[in-house]
């Protein structure tokens, strides 16, 4: 049996086979671990499928949501269709005060909706352990959309990438190693000029019109809305739009279908496409991410006490 580092189970709520890697995981630091909404798991000692969700919440001070958290109705994604899990008033009645909500991001209402129960959130999405080796598997899966299409090779192709954050950045340096023709767009002057050196076209955001006529695949990574009716309306019919920011994306998708245009809001890609290496990656990292928030949480607590005392 692995050494446990304390003495709270968790639970594991909902996702897909990157939360049942996360949940082995766990075991090596926790007595026991709950889960709730996943298939395909391990017969493996003091590792439990529960029934529902009070049997998943019961003893748990950690839990564990998947990466993408709840969207903005509160609903978890699950493996398993049969079950529904979503973050309300009623699911915080279930939750103990003073466990850590883990997640990749949540809603602010929800995480409100946490602090006053007595809940403490941890969102991990934006840690650099985890977003940057994730940009890989991310990059890889929209070349792969990109390859299945369209009826051309990357090679010699005109991408236009939107944004030049973690995973445009992966994705710009893996289109330019496959022969595309690589435009970097971004509003940070620091950002065209880092584009520039590593070979890539760079452009203002703002200078978006005529670049959008001449790009025939477009990958968008800014979550705000930059493709607007207006650039998509100058648009041919024939180009492919990769929208790889977080929901709801940064494309006008009414507009687009208006104008014909193929649009693929493509989230999730690392769990779609290399659903191991990503759950590596998050089982790698979150045992000690949570047990520093552990240990902040704790110290808290201990000095509030002490000032109540």
């Amino acid at each position: 049996m692995a050494k446990c580092t304390f003495d709270h189970g968790v639970a594991v709520l909902g996702g897909d086979h990157r939360q049942v890697i996360v949940a082995e995981a766990m075991l090596k630091i926790a007595p026991w671990v709950k889960t709730l909404g996943l298939t395909g798991l391990p017969a493996v000692p003091r590792l439990f499928p529960a029934a529902d969700l009070k049997a998943a919440l019961t003893g748990a001070k950690i839990v564990i949501l998947p990466i993408s958290g709840a969207d903005a109705r509160g609903l978890v994604k699950t493996a398993d269709s049969m079950v529904e899990i979503k973050i309300d008033p009623e699911f915080f009645t279930l939750v103990e005060s003073n466990t850590l909500l883990v997640t990749g991001k949540l809603p602010s209402h929800l995480k409100q909706m946490a602090t006053e129960s007595g809940v403490r959130v941890c969102e991990y999405g934006d840690h650099d352990a985890i977003a940057i080796p994730n940009a890989v598997p991310t990059a890889e899966g929209a070349i792969q959309l990109m390859m299945e299409k369209t009826p051309y090779t990357v090679n010699d192709a005109a991408c236009l990438v939107l944004g030049f954050g973690r995973v445009a950045r992966a994705l710009a340096s893996r289109l330019q190693a496959l022969g595309a023709k690589v435009t970097v767009a971004a509003r940070n002057p620091q950002q065209l000029t880092m584009a520039a050196e590593l070979g890539y076209k760079p452009l203002p955001l703002c200078h978006l019109g005529q670049a959008v006529t001449e790009a025939a695949v477009v990958f968008n990574t800014i979550p705000a809305v930059v493709l607007t009716a207006p650039l998509l309306a100058q648009m041919s019919p024939e180009t492919l739009i990769i929208d790889l920011a977080s929901a709801p994306g940064g494309v006008d998708f009414e507009a687009a279908k208006r104008n014909r245009i193929t649009a693929i809001l493509a989230l999730g890609l690392p769990g779609k496409v290399a659903p191991r290496t990503a759950g590596q990656i998050l089982a790698t990292n979150l045992p000690g991410l949570i047990k520093q928030e552990l240990s902040r949480l704790y110290e808290e607590k201990a000095k509030k006490t002490s000032l109540e005392g």
